[in-house]
């Protein structure tokens, strides 16, 4: 069969490699190793379906499911392929619709994707009509957001990953949350004035060099902060990296109108005083990197003393299968590429070796201290270099927020094309893995296939 033969040019030296050995086999080629790093992508990219997954969807996508296949079944009961072609040809089929079918059930649709473009205009609308009340609109949308998120996070497959809550970016988001929430519940029930001002302008102070600094920054290096209409999760990230930076934008430079609009619950008189961003305990840079900290030590200390950097390992130190449940963003970050950069920089492990302990989650304590030290220079520089220009100057602090929804857009499109030009070769080198694997043994290339890409 032609499908067959067209992997013949993949996996032709690849050998099977034991999680727990010690050794790596020398033999594995590029294209093996791509296959490898495509795999774990299915997998991070929440494509990797399997036939149970479906079980709690919803009725009309089961029984959807359920009559594609006997439709396929039907069809392939004539005599046109010889049987283990048609064995082959119904599995790739039944493969196929059920990521789509899954896709659907996550909520691939049109009346999502609608939702998603008419919020995004709906916020650029407020923030060019009533700068005063975008942050309302972030603390309204956070209600929605969050706690969505968190139950798809809950309910992720293969490794829950309620801990990715855990991560910086989502400890700022929940500082942010509660002061609005504490400043709107103190000014309806008129004790708003017992906040101390002092204590108002020290929390001002620490969300500026962190909004304007390392969130505005992570919109630009992070890969997975991306506009997916249609996606919950992915728009949820978007969320939380963008809309803060947004709403310190609108208190840096329209805090006269917010102060207008809001008198009892804002008082911004120190903005009229002056801040000073570098020098001194007092300063926004130090305000910041002291917020920082504090999130950096309780992070270590659950990872290292709370064990949650074992927590997704597929195996126990005595090499016996650990059955894991629960993922962290240390280690989803590990496999989208920093395990190979740390391993060829910094450790000495070959890219084959890396890609192992991607696929295992096998990743030691040097490795978490190399990416803890380079998310905390990142971080800091990002503050006091991002921050100051940031608050300093408003062409600057547009252009960062322009380039962040710029490459958010893109990295939307890129996904956008993924999913109707490649996901479906991807999902299936996986799904037919050992078969590629067998057919490309004897190192031969047919000439006239083309490669599963």
């Amino acid at each position: 069969m032609k499908l067959t033969k067209a992997a013949d040019t993949k996996m032709s030296s690849e050998q099977t490699t034991d999680p727990t050995a010690v050794g790596i086999p020398a033999a594995e080629s590029e294209e093996a190793l791509d296959i490898r790093s495509s795999m774990i992508m299915t997998q991070d990219w929440n494509l990797d379906v399997d036939s149970d997954e479906l079980d709690d969807s919803p009725a009309t996508v089961t029984d959807a499911r359920q009559t594609f296949q006997n439709l396929v079944r039907s069809a392939i009961k004539y005599d046109t392929f010889k049987k283990g072609e048609a064995d082959t040809v119904r599995r790739i089929i039944e493969h196929i619709e059920l990521v789509s079918l899954k896709k659907s059930a996550e909520g691939f649709n049109r009346v999502n994707f609608s939702v998603g473009v008419l919020n995004c205009f709906f916020i650029c609308w407020v923030l060019g009509a009533y700068p005063e009340h975008v942050w309302l609109l972030y603390l309204i949308e956070s209600v929605y957001f969050i706690p969505r998120k968190f139950y798809n996070m809950w309910r992720a497959k293969p490794l829950n990953q309620a801990f990715y809550y855990l991560d910086f970016c989502w400890f700022t988001n929940f500082f942010a949350m509660a002061y609005f929430a504490i400043i709107v519940i103190s000014g309806i029930f008129g004790f708003n004035d017992n906040i101390e001002n002092g204590i108002r302008e020290v929390i001002f102070k620490a969300a500026l060099g962190v909004f304007c600094g390392v969130l505005v920054c992570a919109n630009l290096a992070l890969p997975f902060v991306a506009c997916l209409f249609h996606d919950v999760n992915t728009m949820t990230g978007l969320f939380i990296h963008l809309m803060p930076p947004v709403v310190m934008y609108t208190f840096v430079w329209y805090n006269d109108r917010i102060v207008e609009a809001w008198p009892n619950l804002f008082n911004l008189s120190y903005l009229e005083d002056g801040l000073t961003y570098y020098g001194g305990t007092d300063s926004i840079a130090s305000c910041s990197t002291a917020f920082y900290f504090t999130w950096w030590v309780i992070y270590v200390c659950f990872m290292l003393g709370g064990g949650g950097i074992d927590l997704p390992k597929k195996f126990k130190p005595d090499g016996s299968p650990a059955n894991p449940r629960y993922d962290t963003v240390f280690h989803s970050t590990m496999r989208d590429g920093v395990c190979i950069l740390i391993g060829k920089f910094f450790r000495g492990r070959s890219r084959a070796e890396s890609l192992t302990l991607m696929e295992t989650n096998m990743f030691d304590t040097i490795d978490f201290c190399l990416y803890m030290v380079f998310h905390m220079i990142a971080s800091l520089s990002a503050i006091f270099v991002s921050g100051f220009l940031c608050f300093k100057s408003i062409i600057f602090f547009r252009l960062m927020l322009g380039a962040s929804i710029v490459l958010a857009v893109v990295r939307g499109a890129n996904r956008y094309t993924y999913y109707t030009t490649k996901m479906y070769s991807r999902v299936l080198r996986k799904e037919f893995a050992e078969q590629l694997a067998q057919s490309g043994s004897g190192g031969e290339t047919k000439e006239g296939y083309t490669r599963l890409t």
